[in-house]
């Protein structure tokens, strides 16, 4: 992998030279970035990382650049292993999903799990005995996913993960870190803006069952508020890891904000963030309770409907912006990633979504029909 990401660097490096010297229903596109441009983004950002930073910026500039090209050869049949569709989030990735399969002639097979491990195996057993080539799974239960992948690998199906990581498998989805760190670049924006740089209290909300990757939302918007030039943050012990828990989490956070805000009177440049916008929801109601919006801060990952609506509702407010994570464009992208892995052709083990941070004022511009 690594010798796969100084590649990539390399070439983005030439690039930049060269231009110098002249994730049983049976189942449009976003425009591909130029590489000159994934070139320059990488080599404006260069100065400020880490080498390992660095290096995952070059990965997904190679594996962000828009839906794959696919012609399916066959009609492949693909396993697709749901959250459930009671999730409106989980059910617009379905229903794309669905689309997608039905436009690239791929048979879909599809089954519910809502994050029971049990269940989660015994639908990918289902799959195989059932005949699919390659299993989709949208759980988010990384210890779970390793035997699944065994079981899949063992029966020679391929398998991808969307929005969490699993050994093995490939992955589809969010880029985590990226989607924090662009929302956290607009948030420095507002904070230096309407609070002439000043942060009393950093609050990060997230699933923490969910690992690492579901914690890199929040450290990706943390770390772009301590790069950004005129914020200044708050003592170390006033930046918060907050578990928002797998279920009821606009409940646990509506009463944590309620609380935070109660304890601390005096404070008034409070940023909350969370990994999903159920959770900003949450967080929301518990700031209105304290009567405390003009003191707050919300940002969170997702750009949903939660996010939308609450736009439509309130206009600008305190839940200043959530990065759009698009889960009716997942099938776009990933039932051609499928179709390749399962044709041999070369597919990066990392394919990402294109993020960039939703905002009351650019909402009719990505959403104009409302």
């Amino acid at each position: 992998m690594m010798k796969k990401i100084l590649s990539v660097m390399l070439v983005l490096c030439l690039l930049v030279a060269i231009a110098g010297c002249a994730k049983t229903p049976e189942t449009s596109t976003a425009a591909s970035q130029a590489a000159s441009q994934a070139a320059s983004e990488v080599a404006s950002q260069a100065a400020t990382q880490t080498p390992s930073e660095a290096a995952s910026v070059a990965a997904s500039s190679e594996a962000s650049s828009g839906p794959m090209q696919a012609s399916a050869t066959k009609e492949w049949v693909i396993g697709f292993n749901n959250f459930n569709d009671s999730n409106e989030f989980c059910k617009k990735v379905h229903d794309s999903i669905t689309a997608a399969a039905t436009k690239y002639g791929v048979k879909l097979l599809y089954a519910e799990a809502a994050m029971d491990g049990t269940t989660m195996i015994a639908n990918t057993d289902q799959f195989i005995m059932q005949g699919a080539n390659l299993i989709i799974d949208f759980n988010w239960v990384p210890e779970v996913g390793k035997t699944m992948v065994e079981h899949a690998t063992a029966a020679g199906v391929k398998f991808i993960s969307m929005d969490t990581e699993y050994d093995g498998a490939y992955y589809f989805g969010a880029n985590s870190y990226t989607a924090g760190k662009v929302l956290g670049e607009y948030m420095a924006t507002r904070v230096i803006s309407d609070w002439g740089g000043k942060i009393d209290a950093i609050n990060g909300c997230w699933y923490q069952g969910g690992g690492q990757i579901v914690k890199d939302r929040v450290v990706g918007a943390e770390d772009a508020l301590k790069a950004a030039t005129g914020v200044t943050m708050p003592a170390a012990d006033m930046i918060i890891d907050v578990d928002a828990g797998a279920s009821d989490q606009a409940a646990t956070l509506k009463a944590y904000a309620q609380d935070f805000l109660t304890a601390h009177p005096d404070m008034h440049h409070v940023i909350f963030l969370a990994n999903n916008d159920e959770s900003g929801g949450g967080l929301f109601a518990g700031v209105q309770s304290a009567g405390r919006e003009a003191d707050c801060f919300i940002g969170t990952t997702g750009g949903d409907t939660p996010f939308r609506d609450h736009v439509k509702q309130y206009g600008a407010d305190c839940w200043v912006g959530s990065t759009s994570f698009a889960p009716e464009k997942y099938g776009d992208y990933v039932i051609p990633m499928a179709i390749n892995i399962l044709q041999g052709v070369t597919v990066p083990d990392h394919m990402y979504m294109d993020h960039f941070v939703l905002t009351a004022d650019n909402m009719k511009q990505y959403y104009p029909e409302g």
